[in-house]
């Protein structure tokens, strides 16, 4: 799946950053970049200057991007009708606003953005009053949440562990964080948690309700996505001059509900790693259940055809079982998110 933000979300961010060198911008990335990197979980320092431009120039349309794909999976697991309102927990400036607005076939509907940094609301509210829009955020809403709710976690359900909000209050819950590997364990554990506790089902990327087999029987593997993104020439140039490379974004991510029972895709194989070359065949992760298991391919058969990160299988096809691998002696069919 490829990605991209519209020309007037490109223009909205672009115009942050007018008459700044990207020289001096690509020095404020990486100085970002570190910050998040040493320390994870940590709340965004919105009031200093160069975070500011920093975020609008590259983090910001990287998370929004993103988080168009998580929705695009709410999409195809939740009827749209049984989503009353979207809360948005440490809303920052508006990631999931900005997806929002570039997803069409989400009819506006409430949208409160739970922030505590006052400067985060301020340059949210300012891009919402420049860019127009169909959706009206609300921010720090205290009102009881409606049946229905879906509450929203963009990148900030690590940094609010020490105070989050009733989670059990919302029908449906959407969790979306970088793909680091103990952030993504974490989510994991927070899967069963859910499930044991407050009866919620998993919809996504699980395509079942049983023990996770990452966590169960690995101490290692993370869940994980991957989406292209087609970034503009300008955020080309500015890539250009940073140590990271972003062509392709991965994130973790965990669709729960209280409401719905997913019956279409259960049964269905969900492709969660990239396809691996090692000594003799190729192997590509997949989850369809409690056992950890791959998909395999011996180089002598030929080429493996191309899944895609995050493919769900509908049919696997006639396949040798070899230990924990699928073998297919025909091709997997597959639905893209």
């Amino acid at each position: 799946m490829k990605l991209s933000l519209s020309p007037r979300l490109e223009e909205l961010f672009a115009a942050q950053i007018a008459g700044r060198e990207l020289k001096d911008l690509a020095n404020e990335v990486v100085r970002l970049s570190d910050f998040y990197l040493a320390q994870h979980g940590a709340r965004t320092p919105w009031s200093e200057p160069h975070v500011w431009r920093a975020y609008c120039a590259y983090f910001l349309p990287l998370n929004v991007v993103r988080m168009r794909a998580a929705l695009r999976e709410v999409k195809r697991f939740l009827p749209l009708e049984q989503i009353s309102e979207i809360w948005d927990f440490g809303s920052g400036i508006g990631a999931t606003h900005w997806a929002l607005e570039q997803e069409d076939w989400m009819a506006p509907r409430g949208l409160i953005c739970q922030e505590i940094d006052r400067e985060a609301i301020r340059l949210h509210g300012s891009l919402s009053e420049k860019f127009g829009g169909r959706w009206r955020p609300e921010w720090n809403a205290q009102r009881a949440v409606r049946p229905g709710a879906l509450g929203v976690f963009s990148f900030s359900f690590l940094e609010m562990q020490n105070n989050l909000p009733k989670l059990a209050d919302f029908s449906h819950l959407l969790f979306v964080e970088p793909s680091f590997r103990d952030v993504g364990r974490m989510l994991m554990e927070w899967r069963q948690r859910l499930m044991d506790t407050a009866k919620y089902t998993p919809l996504a990327p699980c395509t079942h309700s049983q023990a996770c087999p990452l966590l169960a029987q690995s101490s290692r593997d993370w869940c994980h996505m991957r989406v292209f993104y087609e970034s503009s020439k300008q955020w080309q140039k500015l890539e250009a001059l940073l140590p990271m490379k972003n062509r392709t974004l991965t994130y973790s991510y965990l669709l729960m509900s209280r409401d719905v029972k997913d019956v279409k895709f259960r049964g269905t194989t969900r492709v969660i790693g990239d396809t691996l070359q090692e000594k003799g065949k190729a192997r590509q992760m997949i989850c369809r259940g409690p056992s950890r298991e791959f998909l395999a391919w011996l180089k002598r058969d030929g080429e493996p055809p191309f899944i895609p990160h995050g493919a769900l299988i509908t049919d696997l096809g006639h396949c040798e079982t070899k230990s924990n691998e699928l073998r297919p002696f025909g091709t997997p069919k597959w639905e893209e998110s």
